[in-house]
């Protein structure tokens, strides 16, 4: 059935900074960021959690590792990983992402050269996430394939280029 998840937060000079992260199937459950407290709370009856320095919820992930890239290219080579604190409505770990040569994605009728990113599963039952990041455009995400474990794939694509 439809699933909806939504972020919340702050822009700040050091990223992105998540206050609330949202998901909603049957009903809703919710990750909250309590960043005075340095704290997860989690509104499905799990423990809190601690919020590590950088910590994002599932949604913001991707836009966070792009302006990590924009910020710095270099730092982040074909053979390297980013460990990123990831919260979802019900735990936090530290999600970690191979970063993959570079692949051409067609959007707009044009080659977008990405970064291409891959978090593989960590347990029995968890997904493969994919996530291509566009290089000429500030390392938007162009593209997002999550593999469940039982091999149904959630594509999403970018329609469009912004315009520059």
């Amino acid at each position: 059935g439809p699933r909806t998840q939504r972020s919340e937060g702050a822009v700040t000079a050091a990223g992105l900074l998540p206050e609330r992260y949202a998901e909603q199937a049957r009903g809703e459950r919710a990750a909250h960021f309590d960043a005075a407290g340095g704290r997860i709370r989690f509104s499905a009856n799990t423990p809190d959690a601690v919020l590590n320095a950088g910590a994002q919820d599932r949604l913001s992930a991707s836009l966070q590792l792009g302006g990590m890239m924009a910020a710095a290219p270099p730092r982040y080579p074909a053979g390297s990983t980013i460990v990123l604190p990831t919260a979802g409505v019900r735990d936090t770990e530290p999600w970690r992402w191979d970063v993959l040569p570079d692949e051409t994605l067609q959007i707009d009728d044009q080659d977008v050269p990405c970064t291409k990113l891959v978090r593989q599963p960590r347990r029995e039952y968890d997904s493969r996430v994919e996530l291509w990041l566009a290089r000429t455009h500030a390392y938007l995400p162009a593209r997002l394939r999550t593999t469940l474990s039982n091999g149904d794939t959630v594509d999403q694509r970018l329609a469009a280029l912004p315009a520059r």
